[in-house]
């Protein structure tokens, strides 16, 4: 299978907060058609270095796979993210104040056989055709793993305080164990397009909403401007996006 994509788009903003705690990777500006690895990372921690954290994973991440080529299968990223977990106990090795911060992070590889995709935390994968959202990834919330152990249901989920306090985070292993989720896609057609996020997207969108943006008749600059406007209006937090088009599957 041969994934060409068109030009990706990328969200990496402020937003309404004094600083910006996410990462994006490649780099705002740097994305063209030819690249394989889409990262979105949103840091926690505030005072203790949300930001770097963030950029830490996207370098660790995106510095791992430089080194290796991208290859069907989970071990892969796994071993990217214990590379990734190592370079945060190697920092706060260093930097001993900065214990506690952390990064949700959401991941996608194009190679020969579809797509890897990966997550930790809240940062979220949408992939949409045509005018529905045909899988997604689901937060790693407390609230959400309520759910997953049927203990509430999502009706109840959505009427609970705190239900974004996220239960994983990469941060070391030094400070806390937690692995992503991986998922493999190999339906994928012409047209097709993904979407991953920070949450700070996500306060600003239903699932409904961001459908109905992306699966509008506007073109793909005008629908990342359109959530670029909603997220400016009504998000309080940072905002990313990673917006990739199929163009054609040979």
């Amino acid at each position: 299978m041969e994934i060409h994509i068109n030009k990706p788009l990328f969200l990496n903003e402020k937003g309404k907060r004094e600083n910006n705690e996410d990462s994006i990777f490649p780099q705002p500006g740097k994305g063209t058609e030819v690249d394989k690895l889409f990262i979105v990372c949103d840091g926690v921690g505030g005072a203790t270095k949300g930001e770097v954290a963030s950029r830490l994973a996207c370098d660790s991440l995106s510095g791992y796979f430089a080194k290796h080529e991208i290859l069907p299968g989970e071990d892969w990223i796994l071993e990217a993210f214990d590379y990734t977990q190592n370079q945060f106990d190697e920092y706060l090795l260093h930097e001993t104040a900065a214990r506690g911060m952390g990064t949700t992070l959401v991941l996608m590889q194009i190679h020969e056989q579809g797509l890897n995709v990966a997550h930790c935390g809240d940062s979220r994968f949408y992939h949409f055709r045509k005018n529905r959202i045909i899988w997604q990834t689901f937060d790693h919330s407390m609230t959400n793993e309520l759910v997953r152990q049927g203990l509430i249901s999502a009706e109840e989920a959505a009427l609970r305080p705190k239900s974004n306090r996220i239960s994983r985070a990469i941060q070391g292993y030094s400070v806390h164990k937690s692995k992503p989720d991986i998922h493999f896609i190999n339906d994928i057609k012409g047209g097709d397009l993904f979407f991953l996020c920070s949450d700070g997207i996500l306060e600003a969108f239903s699932d409904a909403e961001l459908t109905d943006v992306l699966s509008s008749e506007q073109t793909l600059n005008e629908k990342m401007e359109i959530i670029h406007q909603i997220c400016e209006a009504n998000s309080r937090d940072n905002f990313s996006a990673y917006l990739i088009e199929v163009d054609t599957v040979n």
